[in-house]
Protein backbone atom coordinates (compact mmCIF):
# COMPACT_ATOMS: atom_id res chain seq x y z
CA UNK A 1 0.00 0.00 0.00
CA UNK A 2 1.48 3.38 -1.04
CA UNK A 3 1.28 5.92 1.75
CA UNK A 4 1.17 8.92 -0.61
CA UNK A 5 -2.13 7.77 -2.10
CA UNK A 6 -5.45 8.98 -0.69
CA UNK A 7 -6.30 5.46 0.43
CA UNK A 8 -2.93 5.10 2.16
CA UNK A 9 -3.29 8.44 3.91
CA UNK A 10 -6.81 7.61 5.15
CA UNK A 11 -5.68 4.20 6.41
CA UNK A 12 -2.57 5.61 8.11
CA UNK A 13 -4.45 8.46 9.79
CA UNK A 14 -7.22 6.12 10.97
CA UNK A 15 -4.81 3.52 12.35
CA UNK A 16 -2.58 6.11 14.06
CA UNK A 17 -5.58 7.94 15.54
CA UNK A 18 -7.12 4.68 16.78
CA UNK A 19 -3.79 3.57 18.23
CA UNK A 20 -3.26 6.88 20.04
CA UNK A 21 -6.79 6.86 21.45
CA UNK A 22 -6.42 3.25 22.57
CA UNK A 23 -3.04 3.94 24.22
CA UNK A 24 -4.40 7.05 25.93
CA UNK A 25 -7.47 5.19 27.20
CA UNK A 26 -5.36 2.23 28.34
CA UNK A 27 -2.82 4.52 30.04
CA UNK A 28 -5.52 6.54 31.76
CA UNK A 29 -7.32 3.37 32.86
CA UNK A 30 -4.08 1.80 34.08
CA UNK A 31 -3.04 4.79 36.18
CA UNK A 32 -6.58 5.23 37.49
CA UNK A 33 -6.83 1.55 38.43
CA UNK A 34 -3.29 1.61 39.83
CA UNK A 35 -4.12 4.68 41.90
CA UNK A 36 -7.27 3.04 43.26
CA UNK A 37 -5.37 -0.19 43.99
CA UNK A 38 -2.57 1.65 45.80
CA UNK A 39 -5.02 3.76 47.78
CA UNK A 40 -6.96 0.64 48.73
CA UNK A 41 -3.74 -1.07 49.77
CA UNK A 42 -2.66 1.96 51.80
CA UNK A 43 -6.06 2.22 53.48
CA UNK A 44 -6.02 -1.49 54.40
CA UNK A 45 -2.50 -1.26 55.80
CA UNK A 46 -3.37 1.94 57.62
CA UNK A 47 -6.38 0.29 59.27
CA UNK A 48 -4.36 -2.73 60.41
CA UNK A 49 -1.55 -0.58 61.83
CA UNK A 50 -4.01 1.67 63.64
CA UNK A 51 -5.71 -1.37 65.15
CA UNK A 52 -2.39 -2.77 66.43
CA UNK A 53 -1.31 0.67 67.61
CA UNK A 54 -4.55 1.15 69.56
CA UNK A 55 -4.04 -2.17 71.42
CA UNK A 56 -0.40 -1.35 72.12
CA UNK A 57 -1.38 2.10 73.34
CA UNK A 58 -3.70 0.59 75.99
CA UNK A 59 -0.83 -1.40 77.50
CA UNK A 60 1.63 1.48 77.19
CA UNK A 61 -0.77 3.81 79.00
CA UNK A 62 -1.17 1.19 81.77
CA UNK A 63 2.60 0.85 82.08
CA UNK A 64 3.00 4.60 82.12
CA UNK A 65 0.46 4.85 84.97
CA UNK A 66 2.47 2.21 86.86
CA UNK A 67 5.65 4.27 86.41
CA UNK A 68 3.89 7.45 87.55
CA UNK A 69 2.56 5.66 90.64
CA UNK A 70 5.98 4.42 91.60
CA UNK A 71 7.62 7.81 91.14
CA UNK A 72 4.96 9.77 93.03
CA UNK A 73 3.77 7.37 95.74
CA UNK A 74 4.44 8.54 99.30
CA UNK A 75 5.06 4.98 100.48
CA UNK A 76 7.87 4.59 97.98
CA UNK A 77 9.26 8.04 98.86
CA UNK A 78 9.22 7.14 102.58
CA UNK A 79 11.07 3.88 101.87
CA UNK A 80 13.81 5.74 100.06
CA UNK A 81 14.21 8.32 102.79
CA UNK A 82 13.83 6.06 105.88
CA UNK A 83 15.53 2.92 107.09
CA UNK A 84 14.01 -0.21 108.50
CA UNK A 85 13.03 -3.68 107.49
CA UNK A 86 9.34 -3.17 108.12
CA UNK A 87 8.95 -0.24 105.75
CA UNK A 88 10.95 -2.10 103.12
CA UNK A 89 8.60 -5.13 103.32
CA UNK A 90 5.52 -2.95 103.34
CA UNK A 91 6.72 -1.00 100.30
CA UNK A 92 7.67 -4.20 98.46
CA UNK A 93 4.20 -5.68 99.01
CA UNK A 94 2.57 -2.46 97.91
CA UNK A 95 4.62 -2.25 94.69
CA UNK A 96 4.02 -5.92 93.92
CA UNK A 97 0.31 -5.44 94.46
CA UNK A 98 0.29 -2.45 92.09
CA UNK A 99 2.11 -4.48 89.44
CA UNK A 100 -0.31 -7.42 89.75
CA UNK A 101 -3.29 -5.08 89.44
CA UNK A 102 -1.93 -3.36 86.33
CA UNK A 103 -3.60 -4.09 82.95
CA UNK A 104 -0.16 -4.80 81.40
CA UNK A 105 1.19 -6.86 84.34
CA UNK A 106 1.87 -9.77 81.94
CA UNK A 107 4.57 -7.67 80.23
CA UNK A 108 6.34 -6.39 83.38
CA UNK A 109 9.50 -8.49 83.30
CA UNK A 110 11.21 -6.57 86.02
CA UNK A 111 10.78 -3.42 88.12
CA UNK A 112 13.65 -2.12 90.25
CA UNK A 113 13.50 0.76 92.75
CA UNK A 114 16.69 1.98 94.39
CA UNK A 115 17.92 5.03 96.20
CA UNK A 116 20.27 7.51 94.61
CA UNK A 117 23.33 5.91 96.16
CA UNK A 118 22.28 2.30 95.45
CA UNK A 119 22.15 1.35 99.14
CA UNK A 120 18.51 0.17 99.04
CA UNK A 121 16.83 -2.06 96.50
CA UNK A 122 13.30 -3.30 95.72
CA UNK A 123 13.00 -5.85 92.94
CA UNK A 124 9.90 -7.65 91.61
CA UNK A 125 8.47 -8.89 88.30
CA UNK A 126 7.67 -11.97 86.23
CA UNK A 127 11.29 -12.79 85.30
CA UNK A 128 12.72 -13.00 88.82
CA UNK A 129 12.83 -16.80 88.76
CA UNK A 130 14.88 -16.82 85.53
CA UNK A 131 17.22 -14.03 86.57
CA UNK A 132 20.55 -13.65 88.07
CA UNK A 133 20.54 -12.05 91.49
CA UNK A 134 20.03 -8.29 91.41
CA UNK A 135 21.94 -6.52 94.15
CA UNK A 136 22.96 -3.00 95.03
CA UNK A 137 26.38 -3.80 93.63
CA UNK A 138 25.23 -4.78 90.13
CA UNK A 139 22.11 -2.65 89.75
CA UNK A 140 24.33 -0.05 88.08
CA UNK A 141 24.12 -2.12 84.88
CA UNK A 142 20.64 -0.75 84.31
CA UNK A 143 20.61 2.31 86.59
CA UNK A 144 23.94 4.15 86.51
CA UNK A 145 24.69 6.37 89.48
CA UNK A 146 24.98 9.29 87.05
CA UNK A 147 21.36 8.88 85.90
CA UNK A 148 19.65 11.98 87.22
CA UNK A 149 17.16 13.04 84.47
CA UNK A 150 14.04 11.42 83.05
CA UNK A 151 14.03 10.03 79.52
CA UNK A 152 11.39 8.71 77.18
CA UNK A 153 11.11 5.08 76.22
CA UNK A 154 14.65 3.88 75.79
CA UNK A 155 15.86 1.96 72.71
CA UNK A 156 15.19 -1.77 72.65
CA UNK A 157 17.84 -3.66 74.58
CA UNK A 158 18.55 -7.04 76.21
CA UNK A 159 17.86 -7.67 79.92
CA UNK A 160 21.34 -8.13 81.45
CA UNK A 161 20.00 -10.10 84.43
CA UNK A 162 18.14 -12.83 82.51
CA UNK A 163 19.71 -16.21 82.10
CA UNK A 164 18.60 -16.18 78.42
CA UNK A 165 18.70 -13.49 75.76
CA UNK A 166 15.42 -11.65 75.59
CA UNK A 167 14.69 -8.22 74.13
CA UNK A 168 12.94 -5.71 76.31
CA UNK A 169 11.64 -2.14 76.14
CA UNK A 170 13.43 -0.46 79.11
CA UNK A 171 12.00 2.55 80.94
CA UNK A 172 14.14 4.61 83.34
CA UNK A 173 12.83 7.33 85.65
CA UNK A 174 14.09 9.34 88.62
CA UNK A 175 12.13 9.63 91.88
CA UNK A 176 11.96 13.04 93.58
CA UNK A 177 10.72 14.32 96.91
CA UNK A 178 7.08 15.28 96.97
CA UNK A 179 7.92 18.72 98.30
CA UNK A 180 10.87 19.53 95.99
CA UNK A 181 12.66 18.50 92.81
CA UNK A 182 15.48 16.79 94.70
CA UNK A 183 16.20 13.33 93.29
CA UNK A 184 15.98 10.63 95.95
CA UNK A 185 15.84 7.44 93.91
CA UNK A 186 15.78 5.65 90.55
CA UNK A 187 13.25 3.39 88.77
CA UNK A 188 13.91 0.76 86.13
CA UNK A 189 11.05 -1.01 84.31
CA UNK A 190 11.85 -3.81 81.85
CA UNK A 191 8.83 -4.24 79.52
CA UNK A 192 8.71 -7.52 77.64
CA UNK A 193 8.96 -7.27 73.82
CA UNK A 194 5.91 -9.52 73.78
CA UNK A 195 3.91 -6.33 74.31
CA UNK A 196 4.31 -5.74 70.54
CA UNK A 197 4.97 -9.27 69.33
CA UNK A 198 1.77 -10.70 70.84
CA UNK A 199 -0.26 -8.16 68.87
CA UNK A 200 1.26 -9.10 65.50
CA UNK A 201 1.61 -12.86 65.91
CA UNK A 202 -1.63 -13.40 63.99
CA UNK A 203 -0.99 -10.51 61.61
CA UNK A 204 -0.61 -11.68 58.01
CA UNK A 205 2.12 -9.71 56.37
CA UNK A 206 1.97 -9.62 52.53
CA UNK A 207 4.90 -11.18 50.71
CA UNK A 208 7.61 -8.60 50.14
CA UNK A 209 6.41 -6.32 52.97
CA UNK A 210 8.17 -5.54 56.22
CA UNK A 211 6.87 -4.32 59.58
CA UNK A 212 8.78 -1.71 61.58
CA UNK A 213 8.66 -0.26 65.09
CA UNK A 214 10.04 3.25 65.63
CA UNK A 215 11.05 4.59 69.05
CA UNK A 216 12.15 8.20 68.88
CA UNK A 217 14.75 8.34 66.10
CA UNK A 218 15.55 4.60 66.08
CA UNK A 219 13.86 2.16 63.71
CA UNK A 220 13.57 -1.64 64.14
CA UNK A 221 12.41 -4.24 61.64
CA UNK A 222 10.23 -6.90 63.25
CA UNK A 223 11.29 -10.25 61.85
CA UNK A 224 10.76 -13.76 63.29
CA UNK A 225 9.85 -12.43 66.76
CA UNK A 226 12.94 -10.24 66.93
CA UNK A 227 13.50 -6.50 66.68
CA UNK A 228 16.40 -5.81 64.30
CA UNK A 229 17.81 -2.31 64.30
CA UNK A 230 18.02 -0.71 60.86
CA UNK A 231 19.29 2.77 59.93
CA UNK A 232 16.42 5.08 59.13
CA UNK A 233 16.14 5.01 55.29
CA UNK A 234 16.10 8.34 53.44
CA UNK A 235 12.65 9.62 52.53
CA UNK A 236 12.29 10.44 48.81
CA UNK A 237 8.73 11.69 48.96
CA UNK A 238 6.40 12.47 51.84
CA UNK A 239 2.59 12.52 51.71
CA UNK A 240 0.42 13.09 54.77
CA UNK A 241 -2.69 10.94 54.62
CA UNK A 242 -4.71 11.80 57.70
CA UNK A 243 -4.11 15.06 59.54
CA UNK A 244 -6.21 14.05 62.55
CA UNK A 245 -4.48 10.70 63.07
CA UNK A 246 -1.16 11.89 61.60
CA UNK A 247 -0.90 8.87 59.34
CA UNK A 248 1.93 9.37 56.89
CA UNK A 249 2.82 7.74 53.55
CA UNK A 250 6.35 8.21 52.30
CA UNK A 251 8.55 6.76 49.59
CA UNK A 252 11.83 5.38 50.95
CA UNK A 253 14.89 3.83 49.37
CA UNK A 254 15.78 0.36 50.63
CA UNK A 255 18.52 -1.32 48.65
CA UNK A 256 17.72 -0.88 44.97
CA UNK A 257 13.98 -0.52 45.47
CA UNK A 258 11.84 2.53 46.08
CA UNK A 259 9.11 1.42 48.48
CA UNK A 260 6.06 3.07 49.97
CA UNK A 261 6.11 3.20 53.77
CA UNK A 262 2.86 3.64 55.71
CA UNK A 263 3.48 5.01 59.23
CA UNK A 264 0.86 5.19 62.01
CA UNK A 265 1.71 6.65 65.46
CA UNK A 266 0.54 4.58 68.41
CA UNK A 267 -0.58 7.77 70.06
CA UNK A 268 1.78 7.20 72.94
CA UNK A 269 5.04 9.12 73.34
CA UNK A 270 7.08 8.96 70.13
CA UNK A 271 6.42 5.30 69.29
CA UNK A 272 4.97 4.39 65.87
CA UNK A 273 4.39 1.35 63.65
CA UNK A 274 5.26 1.24 59.95
CA UNK A 275 4.80 -1.18 57.07
CA UNK A 276 6.16 -1.21 53.53
CA UNK A 277 3.85 -2.04 50.64
CA UNK A 278 4.80 -5.07 48.55
CA UNK A 279 6.63 -3.97 45.36
CA UNK A 280 5.61 -7.18 43.61
CA UNK A 281 2.06 -5.95 43.03
CA UNK A 282 3.27 -2.75 41.37
CA UNK A 283 5.62 -4.72 39.13
CA UNK A 284 2.76 -7.07 38.26
CA UNK A 285 0.56 -4.10 37.38
CA UNK A 286 3.32 -2.66 35.18
CA UNK A 287 3.68 -5.99 33.38
CA UNK A 288 -0.08 -6.16 32.91
CA UNK A 289 -0.02 -2.66 31.43
CA UNK A 290 2.74 -3.57 28.96
CA UNK A 291 0.83 -6.72 28.00
CA UNK A 292 -2.32 -4.64 27.52
CA UNK A 293 -0.46 -2.23 25.24
CA UNK A 294 0.89 -5.12 23.16
CA UNK A 295 -2.63 -6.54 22.83
CA UNK A 296 -3.94 -3.11 21.80
CA UNK A 297 -1.16 -2.71 19.24
CA UNK A 298 -1.89 -6.09 17.69
CA UNK A 299 -5.63 -5.34 17.65
CA UNK A 300 -5.07 -1.96 15.98
CA UNK A 301 -2.76 -3.51 13.37
CA UNK A 302 -5.42 -6.11 12.60
CA UNK A 303 -7.98 -3.32 12.38
CA UNK A 304 -5.69 -1.44 9.99
CA UNK A 305 -5.29 -4.51 7.79
CA UNK A 306 -9.06 -5.04 7.63
CA UNK A 307 -9.55 -1.34 6.89
CA UNK A 308 -7.00 -1.54 4.08
CA UNK A 309 -8.82 -4.48 2.50
CA UNK A 310 -12.13 -2.64 2.82
CA UNK A 311 -10.73 0.54 1.29
CA UNK A 312 -9.25 -1.48 -1.55
CA UNK A 313 -12.70 -2.75 -2.40
CA UNK A 314 -14.44 0.60 -1.94
CA UNK A 315 -11.87 2.94 -3.50
CA UNK A 316 -9.68 1.05 -5.95
CA UNK A 317 -12.29 0.25 -8.61
CA UNK A 318 -13.80 3.76 -8.94
CA UNK A 319 -10.38 5.44 -8.71
CA UNK A 320 -9.00 3.24 -11.51
CA UNK A 321 -12.09 3.96 -13.66
CA UNK A 322 -11.71 7.70 -13.09
CA UNK A 323 -7.98 7.57 -13.87
CA UNK A 324 -8.71 5.68 -17.12
CA UNK A 325 -11.25 8.35 -18.11
CA UNK A 326 -8.80 11.15 -17.36
CA UNK A 327 -6.14 9.42 -19.47
CA UNK A 328 -8.68 9.09 -22.27
CA UNK A 329 -9.45 12.82 -22.07
CA UNK A 330 -5.71 13.52 -22.24
CA UNK A 331 -5.70 11.51 -25.53
CA UNK A 332 -8.56 13.71 -26.90
CA UNK A 333 -11.35 11.21 -26.18
CA UNK A 334 -14.20 13.43 -24.94
CA UNK A 335 -16.95 10.84 -25.26
CA UNK A 336 -19.56 10.44 -22.51
CA UNK A 337 -18.85 7.51 -20.12
CA UNK A 338 -21.89 6.51 -17.98
CA UNK A 339 -19.90 3.81 -16.13
CA UNK A 340 -18.18 6.39 -13.88
CA UNK A 341 -21.41 7.95 -12.57
CA UNK A 342 -21.98 5.95 -9.36
CA UNK A 343 -24.43 6.80 -6.58
CA UNK A 344 -21.79 8.20 -4.20
CA UNK A 345 -19.14 10.90 -3.99
CA UNK A 346 -17.05 9.21 -6.67
CA UNK A 347 -20.14 9.32 -8.87
CA UNK A 348 -20.30 13.09 -8.37
CA UNK A 349 -16.67 13.31 -9.48
CA UNK A 350 -17.48 11.10 -12.48
CA UNK A 351 -20.40 13.34 -13.46
CA UNK A 352 -18.14 16.37 -13.19
CA UNK A 353 -15.53 14.69 -15.42
CA UNK A 354 -18.19 13.84 -18.04
CA UNK A 355 -19.44 17.45 -17.94
CA UNK A 356 -15.88 18.71 -18.25
CA UNK A 357 -15.22 16.43 -21.22
CA UNK A 358 -18.38 17.67 -22.95
CA UNK A 359 -17.45 21.31 -22.35
CA UNK A 360 -13.90 20.74 -23.60
CA UNK A 361 -15.29 19.13 -26.73
CA UNK A 362 -17.60 22.12 -27.34
CA UNK A 363 -14.77 24.54 -26.60
CA UNK A 364 -12.46 22.85 -29.08
CA UNK A 365 -15.14 22.91 -31.75
CA UNK A 366 -15.72 26.62 -31.16
CA UNK A 367 -11.96 27.23 -31.20
CA UNK A 368 -11.67 25.49 -34.54
CA UNK A 369 -14.57 27.53 -35.93
CA UNK A 370 -13.02 30.75 -34.57
CA UNK A 371 -9.69 29.92 -36.14
CA UNK A 372 -11.39 29.37 -39.48
CA UNK A 373 -13.20 32.70 -39.20
CA UNK A 374 -9.93 34.39 -38.24
CA UNK A 375 -8.20 32.98 -41.31
CA UNK A 376 -11.04 34.18 -43.53
CA UNK A 377 -10.92 37.66 -41.95
CA UNK A 378 -7.16 37.88 -42.37
CA UNK A 379 -7.53 36.94 -46.01
CA UNK A 380 -10.13 39.63 -46.56
CA UNK A 381 -7.99 42.22 -44.74
CA UNK A 382 -5.06 41.33 -46.97
CA UNK A 383 -7.29 41.82 -50.00
CA UNK A 384 -8.45 45.26 -48.82
CA UNK A 385 -5.14 46.50 -47.40
CA UNK A 386 -3.48 49.51 -49.07
CA UNK A 387 0.22 50.05 -48.84
CA UNK A 388 0.63 53.14 -46.58
CA UNK A 389 3.88 54.20 -48.30
CA UNK A 390 2.20 54.17 -51.68
CA UNK A 391 -0.64 56.34 -50.23
CA UNK A 392 1.81 58.82 -48.58
CA UNK A 393 3.87 59.14 -51.79
CA UNK A 394 0.73 59.71 -53.88
CA UNK A 395 -0.55 62.47 -51.50
CA UNK A 396 2.91 64.13 -51.55
CA UNK A 397 2.82 64.11 -55.36
CA UNK A 398 -0.63 65.80 -55.28
CA UNK A 399 0.74 68.36 -52.82
CA UNK A 400 3.69 69.31 -55.09
CA UNK A 401 1.48 69.50 -58.16
CA UNK A 402 -0.93 71.84 -56.26
CA UNK A 403 2.03 73.98 -55.19
CA UNK A 404 3.39 74.18 -58.79
CA UNK A 405 -0.07 75.10 -60.06
CA UNK A 406 -0.42 77.83 -57.37
CA UNK A 407 -3.21 76.03 -55.38
CA UNK A 408 -2.07 76.41 -51.70
CA UNK A 409 -5.42 75.29 -50.28
CA UNK A 410 -5.16 71.93 -51.99
CA UNK A 411 -1.57 71.58 -50.79
CA UNK A 412 -2.47 72.38 -47.15
CA UNK A 413 -5.47 70.07 -47.21
CA UNK A 414 -3.39 67.24 -48.72
CA UNK A 415 -0.66 67.75 -46.12
CA UNK A 416 -3.18 67.57 -43.26
CA UNK A 417 -4.77 64.42 -44.69
CA UNK A 418 -1.33 62.84 -45.07
CA UNK A 419 -0.48 63.58 -41.43
CA UNK A 420 -3.87 62.23 -40.30
CA UNK A 421 -3.40 59.00 -42.19
CA UNK A 422 0.09 58.67 -40.83
CA UNK A 423 -1.20 59.10 -37.24
CA UNK A 424 -3.91 56.52 -37.83
CA UNK A 425 -1.49 53.95 -39.23
CA UNK A 426 0.89 54.49 -36.30
CA UNK A 427 -1.81 54.35 -33.60
CA UNK A 428 0.04 51.92 -31.32
CA UNK A 429 0.00 54.12 -28.19
CA UNK A 430 -3.40 54.19 -26.42
CA UNK A 431 -2.44 57.30 -24.41
CA UNK A 432 -0.66 60.31 -25.94
CA UNK A 433 0.07 63.83 -24.71
CA UNK A 434 -2.54 66.54 -25.03
CA UNK A 435 -0.15 68.39 -27.35
CA UNK A 436 -0.12 65.44 -29.80
CA UNK A 437 -3.88 65.13 -29.58
CA UNK A 438 -4.30 68.88 -30.39
CA UNK A 439 -1.98 68.54 -33.41
CA UNK A 440 -4.07 65.62 -34.70
CA UNK A 441 -7.22 67.73 -34.13
CA UNK A 442 -5.73 70.67 -36.05
CA UNK A 443 -5.03 68.44 -39.11
CA UNK A 444 -8.60 67.19 -38.99
CA UNK A 445 -10.02 70.73 -38.57
CA UNK A 446 -8.03 72.09 -41.57
CA UNK A 447 -9.76 69.55 -43.81
CA UNK A 448 -13.19 70.45 -42.37
CA UNK A 449 -12.44 74.18 -42.68
CA UNK A 450 -11.85 73.86 -46.44
CA UNK A 451 -14.91 71.67 -46.75
CA UNK A 452 -17.18 74.30 -45.14
CA UNK A 453 -15.59 77.25 -46.96
CA UNK A 454 -13.98 78.92 -43.96
CA UNK A 455 -17.18 79.24 -41.90
CA UNK A 456 -15.73 77.10 -39.07
CA UNK A 457 -13.45 78.49 -36.39
CA UNK A 458 -11.45 76.39 -33.86
CA UNK A 459 -10.60 78.54 -30.82
CA UNK A 460 -7.92 76.82 -28.66
CA UNK A 461 -7.71 78.52 -25.24
CA UNK A 462 -5.73 75.71 -23.59
CA UNK A 463 -2.57 76.97 -21.90
CA UNK A 464 0.73 75.36 -22.88
CA UNK A 465 1.24 74.04 -19.31
CA UNK A 466 -1.55 71.53 -19.88
CA UNK A 467 0.00 70.05 -23.04
CA UNK A 468 1.91 67.38 -21.09
CA UNK A 469 -1.31 65.86 -19.69
CA UNK A 470 -1.97 62.29 -20.93
CA UNK A 471 -5.19 61.65 -22.94
CA UNK A 472 -6.48 58.63 -24.89
CA UNK A 473 -5.74 58.93 -28.66
CA UNK A 474 -8.64 60.26 -30.76
CA UNK A 475 -10.61 61.62 -27.82
CA UNK A 476 -11.06 65.25 -28.99
CA UNK A 477 -11.61 64.53 -32.73
CA UNK A 478 -14.94 62.62 -32.29
CA UNK A 479 -16.25 65.36 -29.98
CA UNK A 480 -15.29 68.17 -32.39
CA UNK A 481 -16.72 66.18 -35.28
CA UNK A 482 -19.98 65.74 -33.34
CA UNK A 483 -20.06 69.51 -32.65
CA UNK A 484 -19.66 70.28 -36.38
CA UNK A 485 -22.17 67.76 -37.76
CA UNK A 486 -24.87 68.03 -35.05
CA UNK A 487 -24.37 71.58 -33.74
CA UNK A 488 -22.95 74.01 -36.28
CA UNK A 489 -23.97 72.43 -39.65
CA UNK A 490 -27.77 72.34 -38.80
CA UNK A 491 -27.51 76.05 -37.86
CA UNK A 492 -26.72 76.88 -41.51
CA UNK A 493 -24.08 79.54 -40.83
CA UNK A 494 -20.69 80.20 -39.29
CA UNK A 495 -19.75 78.47 -36.10
CA UNK A 496 -17.02 78.31 -33.46
CA UNK A 497 -15.65 75.36 -31.46
CA UNK A 498 -13.85 76.47 -28.30
CA UNK A 499 -11.31 74.34 -26.35
CA UNK A 500 -10.50 75.15 -22.71
CA UNK A 501 -8.69 73.46 -19.79
CA UNK A 502 -8.66 74.08 -16.04
CA UNK A 503 -7.85 72.27 -12.76
CA UNK A 504 -11.03 70.91 -11.11
CA UNK A 505 -9.36 69.71 -7.92
CA UNK A 506 -6.01 68.46 -6.64
CA UNK A 507 -6.17 65.32 -8.78
CA UNK A 508 -8.20 66.28 -11.85
CA UNK A 509 -7.90 68.48 -14.96
CA UNK A 510 -11.09 69.17 -16.96
CA UNK A 511 -11.13 69.81 -20.75
CA UNK A 512 -14.22 71.43 -22.32
CA UNK A 513 -15.27 71.44 -26.01
CA UNK A 514 -18.01 74.05 -26.57
CA UNK A 515 -19.83 74.82 -29.81
CA UNK A 516 -22.31 77.64 -30.53
CA UNK A 517 -24.60 75.41 -32.57
CA UNK A 518 -28.28 74.55 -32.31
CA UNK A 519 -27.94 72.69 -29.00
CA UNK A 520 -30.02 69.73 -27.81
CA UNK A 521 -33.07 69.17 -25.67
CA UNK A 522 -32.90 67.01 -22.54
CA UNK A 523 -34.31 63.91 -24.27
CA UNK A 524 -31.73 64.02 -27.05
CA UNK A 525 -28.96 64.83 -24.59
CA UNK A 526 -29.84 61.75 -22.52
CA UNK A 527 -29.68 59.46 -25.56
CA UNK A 528 -26.27 60.62 -26.79
CA UNK A 529 -24.17 58.67 -24.23
CA UNK A 530 -26.54 55.71 -24.42
CA UNK A 531 -26.09 55.23 -28.19
CA UNK A 532 -23.10 54.32 -30.32
CA UNK A 533 -24.55 55.92 -33.44
CA UNK A 534 -22.22 58.15 -35.42
CA UNK A 535 -22.91 59.82 -38.78
CA UNK A 536 -21.79 57.73 -41.68
CA UNK A 537 -20.06 60.75 -43.12
CA UNK A 538 -17.76 60.99 -40.07
CA UNK A 539 -14.04 60.24 -40.18
CA UNK A 540 -14.26 57.17 -37.90
CA UNK A 541 -17.40 55.08 -38.16
CA UNK A 542 -16.62 53.05 -35.02
CA UNK A 543 -15.71 55.92 -32.65
CA UNK A 544 -18.82 57.58 -31.18
CA UNK A 545 -19.49 59.70 -28.12
CA UNK A 546 -20.28 56.64 -25.98
CA UNK A 547 -17.09 54.94 -27.16
CA UNK A 548 -15.04 57.96 -26.01
CA UNK A 549 -16.68 57.78 -22.57
CA UNK A 550 -15.97 54.04 -22.26
CA UNK A 551 -12.33 54.47 -23.28
CA UNK A 552 -11.86 57.22 -20.69
CA UNK A 553 -13.38 55.08 -17.93
CA UNK A 554 -11.43 51.98 -18.99
CA UNK A 555 -8.12 53.88 -19.18
CA UNK A 556 -8.30 56.01 -16.02
CA UNK A 557 -11.10 54.56 -13.89
CA UNK A 558 -14.75 55.37 -13.10
CA UNK A 559 -13.89 58.82 -11.68
CA UNK A 560 -12.70 60.08 -15.08
CA UNK A 561 -15.55 60.23 -17.63
CA UNK A 562 -17.28 62.41 -20.21
CA UNK A 563 -20.26 64.62 -19.41
CA UNK A 564 -22.51 66.73 -21.69
CA UNK A 565 -24.31 70.01 -21.14
CA UNK A 566 -26.54 71.76 -23.73
CA UNK A 567 -29.12 74.49 -24.25
CA UNK A 568 -31.42 74.47 -27.29
CA UNK A 569 -30.52 77.26 -29.74
CA UNK A 570 -27.46 78.31 -27.73
CA UNK A 571 -24.62 75.86 -27.16
CA UNK A 572 -23.44 72.34 -26.39
CA UNK A 573 -20.53 71.67 -24.00
CA UNK A 574 -18.63 68.37 -23.58
CA UNK A 575 -16.48 68.07 -20.39
CA UNK A 576 -13.68 65.54 -20.08
CA UNK A 577 -12.20 64.72 -16.64
CA UNK A 578 -8.53 63.66 -16.82
CA UNK A 579 -6.11 62.68 -14.03
CA UNK A 580 -3.05 64.80 -13.38
CA UNK A 581 -0.69 62.36 -15.07
CA UNK A 582 1.51 62.43 -18.14
CA UNK A 583 1.24 59.88 -20.91
CA UNK A 584 4.02 57.88 -19.19
CA UNK A 585 1.90 57.74 -16.00
CA UNK A 586 4.05 60.20 -14.01
CA UNK A 587 2.52 62.82 -11.75
CA UNK A 588 1.86 66.19 -13.46
CA UNK A 589 2.26 69.53 -11.73
CA UNK A 590 1.48 72.89 -13.28
CA UNK A 591 4.62 75.01 -13.54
Amino acid sequence: MRLHTLKGKITTITVVFTLLVAILVATFSFFLFRSFAIQSQISSTEFNLQFIGAKAREHMVALDSLVKWCTTNTQVAAYLEQSGTQIALTTYDRVKEEVMNNLAQAYVNRIIITDINHTKLLHTGLSMSDSKPVTTSNVGKVLPLAFRQNEGWNPIDFDPFLLRDQQILPIRRVITRSSSTEVTGQLYLAVSSALILDLIKDYTLPEGSSLYLSIADRMYRIQSGTFIYVPTPPSLKNEERNTEKQTNVSTIRIGKDNLRLVTCPTGFADISLSQTLPPGKIRLERNLYISLLIIILVAVLLFGSLLTLLLNRLFNKPIIKIQDKMNAIALSDFSFDPSIEWDDEFGDIGKGINNLAGRLDSLLERRIADEKKKQDLEYRMLQSQINPHFLYNTLNSIKWMATLQNAPGIAEMTTSLSRLLKNISKADEPVISLEEELNLLNDYFIIQKYRYGGTLVLCNKIEAAYCAIGIPRFTLQPLVENAIFHGIEPKGGAGTVTLEAFESDEQTVTLTITDDGVGMDEHTLGNVLASDTNPSKGMFREIGIRNVNKRLEHTFGPSYTLSLESKVGSYTKASIRLPKRTKEGKSWQRN
